[in-house]
């Protein structure tokens, strides 16, 4: 599924709070996935590059992303700072720099969208870069990413490598939309849930 899809959702998520309407949406999403980008898919709703039994960290600064987007749109740290002052959230000022600054590129029709697999696909290769000259590495792999995102997908994938999502959609609300979409009983989901400790990979056996 593209990745667009999912931001779409998130975009819907961030703009209620209305718990009925936000757990019937993430379940109609779910049933759409595929299995393997299921967890996936619930992690990064939750603001998690991976799923919690994966004991991997992206080991990436705010810092580091920031000189990554400046290098992308040849902004100043000034103009970061008023996007900042404007909104309070990292996110939503990473869009504001892409819209206002990034470079236009001509779309080509050997280009195509970011999906939720490629996502993660990239955030494990950044996860797994050690050693000598791993930074370089983090940030060619940061820098390709949100390369190829739009401004848009930019603000969710600089809030899922940050672990910021500011959405209301916490683990108990995606235990309902996980039951509604697979039509299993609350209780039982929330057990294996207590038992596993992550909800995502919960949804991932269901």
């Amino acid at each position: 599924m593209k990745f667009m899809e999912l931001i779409d959702l998130c975009e819907k998520l961030e703009a209620t709070r209305k718990r009925d309407l936000m757990t019937s949406m993430v379940a109609d999403f779910l049933k759409r996935l595929s299995e393997e980008e299921v967890e996936p898919a619930v992690s990064m709703m939750l603001g998690r590059p991976f799923p919690k039994w994966d004991p991997r960290t992206l080991d990436v600064s705010w810092a580091t992303i920031s000189r990554v987007i400046r290098k992308l749109t040849e902004a100043s740290w000034r103009d970061f700072s008023e996007a900042f002052r404007n909104t309070g959230d990292i996110g939503e000022s990473t869009k504001i720099i892409f819209e206002r600054y990034r470079m236009r590129r001509q779309l080509t029709l050997l280009e195509k969208p970011l999906t939720i697999l490629e996502v993660r696909k990239i955030l494990d290769a950044i996860a797994d870069a050690s050693g000598q000259g791993s930074r370089e590495r983090k940030e060619r792999l940061i820098e390709s990413l949100l390369g190829k995102a739009s401004p848009l997908e930019a603000k969710y994938l600089v809030k899922i490598m940050i672990g910021e999502m500011r959405m209301g959609l916490h683990e108990g609300l995606m235990e309902i939309a996980v039951s509604k979409a697979f039509n299993i009983p609350l209780e039982r989901i929330q057990t294996a849930s207590m038992l596993t400790g992550d909800i995502a990979e919960v949804a991932a056996i269901c």
